[in-house]
This record gives structure tokens, sequence and C-alpha cells, in this order.
């Protein structure tokens, strides 16, 4: 996607694999076509550089989708490094797409991006009902109207709405798998200044209705957030606030928080949450940043995440965290206890508590002692975050378990909850349906990234989500508050046989760990 000021595009990969992955990097469409193999070890991070051309511009079908290939799990991120604008985007593997998407952007020079994965895809655009057009080929589509395109694997297409624009509620389908990043060029929200913003959109199918909000921590600036909905006739509790009806699919909500009231949202048929800061936060040249934030049911039992070095300026790394209070005392950092004092109610839940605490530089492993609980860990700063989210998937299959697959094996939304022991351990009388398995920390020495460049901008904050979604790792690096998003997913079969991705000229740096098996 495009940035509104031209900078360096970089994808970078890493892996938590203890051997070593051999990758495979393409350009299959795009001229000059680009291929390159390399190798890299645990807690390594390697960087490819791309021509800034292959950045989506304006509203166009092109060819530049960029693929990757590994041998073993990966992570990968996309950094779009330009002055004073730079961000990331989540990368998802091919398993873990859909065909049925929802559109979520700011008000402000948004933009979304298609990224087809199979020959012959029909995909379909229909404008959402903010008032943005898209013009393509001589055409104008407002909102209501559709404009469907042929597509073949690795194309690309991109719309820009201009400076006073808004593609939030756009619905896109397709016949056959697709990858959605929505964002903007440059949004200012709030004081500061404007950024890029860009995010991986989930497939409609994982959608959820259960939601925590959260704030940036070491941030009094107050947070805004947009949903989406896929079914007519949505109810929307906020805790604390009157209900909101929603009577149209791709129908919006938007609503703000102070940065110390984190609050439950609940909706009564299956939605995405988008995570907007403010700019500022404290620094008048602060920019704002976007996340998806993932349902509780995709919370994860464990991750691995790690700083990355800003040589200029070092950045205080915080962490957010979301879990049952009944479970605090078994939460792990580095195999130590959490000593935070300040665990804070959550509006809305007579069970989950809220914390922000400081981390040291370096890689850092946070888990919960009991494999079956799991949580929310939101690192701000410039990290990556290594997690495990799933999402439910309506067309789900019951499957034998094998503990701690990260696959919803009962079919019941969530994903390894029980212990392997005979017992009936999360009450929906089953035995050993769905099985988790005990954390195992890798033994490996800490390493120093080569990633110090990744932020192009005077950052005042970043932030970092570990959420869930099938096997995939995503990174979402927004600029001046960078948002590194790391999932880890795995799809139905266990395996993800490849990682696929389009570079934009957003400075993203898209996140995936896939589990890349090749057959």
């Amino acid at each position: 996607m495009d940035n509104i000021h031209k900078g360096v595009l970089e994808v970078f990969i890493t892996t938590d694999h203890l051997g070593e992955v051999v990758v495979n990097i393409t350009t299959p469409l795009f001229n000059p076509g680009y291929f390159q193999t390399l190798t890299v070890r645990n807690k390594e991070v390697k960087k490819v550089n791309f021509d800034h051309g292959i950045s989506g511009l304006g509203t166009e079908l092109s060819n530049k989708g960029i693929y990757v290939q590994s041998d073993n799990e990966i992570t990968v991120y996309a950094v779009n490094k330009a002055s004073e604008t730079t961000d990331a985007f989540v990368v998802f593997p091919v398993d873990t797409l859909g065909d049925d998407y929802y559109v979520i952007t700011w008000n402000e020079r948004s933009q979304f991006m298609i990224i087809a994965t199979e020959d012959n895809t029909e995909v379909t655009i229909t404008v959402g009902r903010s008032g943005t057009s898209i013009i393509f080929n001589g055409h104008v589509y407002n909102s209501g109207m559709s404009l469907t395109l042929k597509m073949n694997q690795f194309q690309t297409f991109h719309a820009f709405g201009g400076l006073n624009s808004d593609y939030s509620g756009t619905y896109i389908t397709s016949s056959k798998a697709i990858a959605v990043f929505s964002g903007s060029q440059c949004n200012k929200i709030g004081p500061g200044a404007c950024d890029h913003l860009i995010s991986q959109m989930a497939p409609v199918e994982t959608f959820g209705n259960n939601f925590v909000t959260i704030n940036m921590a070491s941030c009094s600036s107050p947070v805004n957030f947009k949903i989406v909905v896929s079914e007519n006739d949505t109810h929307v509790n906020i805790s604390g606030r009157s209900n909101v009806s929603l009577p149209n699919s791709g129908d919006i909500y938007s609503f703000n928080t102070t940065s110390l009231t984190p609050t439950v949202v609940v909706t009564d048929k299956p939605a995405a949450l988008a995570f907007f800061s403010q700019g500022g936060c404290g620094i008048v040249s602060g920019d704002p940043a976007m996340i998806l934030l993932p349902p509780i049911q995709q919370f994860a039992a464990d991750y691995t995440f790690s700083t990355v070095e800003f040589p200029i300026d070092p950045f205080t790394n915080s962490l957010t965290i979301v879990i049952a209070e009944s479970a605090i005392s078994g939460l792990l950092l580095d195999r130590k206890n959490i000593t935070s004092e300040h665990w804070r109610p959550i509006i809305g839940s007579n069970t989950l508590r809220i914390t922000n605490i400081l981390v040291p530089e370096g890689s850092h492993t946070i888990y919960h002692i009991n494999p079956t609980v799991t949580f929310l860990a939101v690192s701000t700063g410039v990290e990556i975050i290594i997690h495990t989210d799933i999402q439910q998937d309506n067309n789900c299959s019951i499957s034998v378990p094998v503990p701690g697959d990260i696959i919803d094996n009962d079919c019941d939304g969530l994903i390894d909850e029980e212990l392997e022991d005979g017992i009936d351990n999360d009450g929906d009388g089953e035995i050993d349906e769905d099985l988790a398995k005990p954390f195992e920390e890798l033994s490996t020495t800490t390493t120093t990234s080569n990633t110090k460049e990744i932020v192009g901008d005077n950052l005042s904050t970043y932030m970092v989500i570990a959420g869930v979604l099938s096997s995939l790792f995503a990174i979402s690096c927004l600029s001046t508050a960078l948002y590194f998003l790391k999932r880890k997913l795995k799809g139905k079969s266990g395996q993800v046989e490849d990682v696929f991705s389009s570079i934009s000229s957003n400075n993203v740096p898209p996140v995936h760990n896939a589990v890349h098996k090749k057959a």
C-alpha cells in the first residue's frame, strides 16, 4: 500500500525454530523479477530489500504480489520506512485466508489492497456507505455499487480514496481465497502528526463476539475504536454505555475510551474491532497507529517476543497483559513470576484484569504454567511478539486432537483447552477432546536482532499485540506509534504450506509466522 513519503521497502524474516530454516522469496509477476533463497536460524533476523515500485499506488490492478515459502515455521514482516512515516502490516499464511472481508479505515487518505492467491479468482467489491467512491477504468463506483474483477495468482488490486475518504464497511467477496489489507496513506488522528496506517483484515469467518479494549502504556490520550458487523440487526454492548443497534451488515460504530478505562465489548453476532491510537501521547510530533484486536476466544497461552533496538534513542518497553484474576499467580515472564502490583479491573468483567509492566531490552517469553489458561499480551515499543491465535471457523470439522496442535479439534471456537488427563477440564461434557501441551521453553541464547533500522521517524510510542489466529505470525508496525503484531496460526490440516503477501508502500512490517512444511 502507498505511503505519503517514498522510502525503503524491507521484508524481515525470523524464526523460533531450533534448526536452520530455508526460505524462498520471489515476485512471480512483477518486472523486474526477484528471487532469493536464504537461511534463517532461531532468533536470527534476515532482511530483504525491494524496489519502491512494488508499492500499491493510486487505484490500479497490477502484478505486485510477493511470494514467501519456507520449509519450517517463520515470521515475516515488512517495513515501509520513510521520513516521518513508517508502518507495518500483518501477513497471514495462505491457508488462513478467506473469501469474505470487510474493510476498516479511518477518515483520511484511506486505501485498501487485495491479493489473489489463485488463478481465475473473481473478486466483487461493494463500496461501503461511508461516501467514498472507487474510480477505476473510467468508471465511478459510489456507495452500494459493486465492482467485479478477474484476478490471477499474485495479482494485486489497490484502491485509494483521496484526501477526505473512508472505505470502512466496504465488502469484498471472492471465488477463491484472497488477502486484504487496509489503512491510510497518511492519517492524522487527534493531536500530533499524520502517519501511514495499515493492518491485514481478518476474514469474516474468523470474526468474534467478545473483546477487551486496551490502552497504550504510558499514554494519557484517548483511544479510538471502530466496530464492523457482518450480519444485519447486530447489537453492540459496550460496558457502561447504552446498547447500540446496527441494522445492516457492514455498518460501522465508532467510540473512544480514556487511557485507563479498558472495557469489555460484546456483540450478539460476529464482528471485528479495530484499534486506532491518537497521535501525540505526550509527544507533539507523535503519530497514530492502527491494529485489529483479537476476540477473547483467541487469546493465547504463551508468547515469545523480542525488543528491537533503536540506534538513536532507547525506548521504554512495556507489556500490557489481560488475564483472569484467578490465573495471575501462574503467569511467568522469562520463568519468573510477574510482580506487578497494579492489576486493574476491566469494566464489564468480574474476572479479567489488566496491567502494564516494564520489560528490558532483549528476547522474552511470557506463558502460563497451565497451558489451558489463555491471555492477551500487548507489547508497547518496537518489538516482535510471537503468539498463537485461533479464530473460530464456521466450516470447522471435528478432528483427532494432538497435544498443542493449535487446532479447534472439537469446533467449539476454542483451541487446546483440555489437559491430557482423562478429566473434563473445560466442563463441556467431553474428555480430552482438544488437547493443550505444556509450554516448553527454548534452551537457546538470546541474540540481538539486526532490525535496528525498522523505525524511520521519531517514534513516540509503539505497540505489539500478541493475538491468535490459526497458524500465523504477523507484525503490525505503525509509524510513530509503532505496532508489531505477531500471530502464529495453523490451518485445519495442521500445516501451512507457504506465506503469501504483498508489499505496499506503507512502512509496514508484515509478520507471518506460518508453519511451513513442504509436502
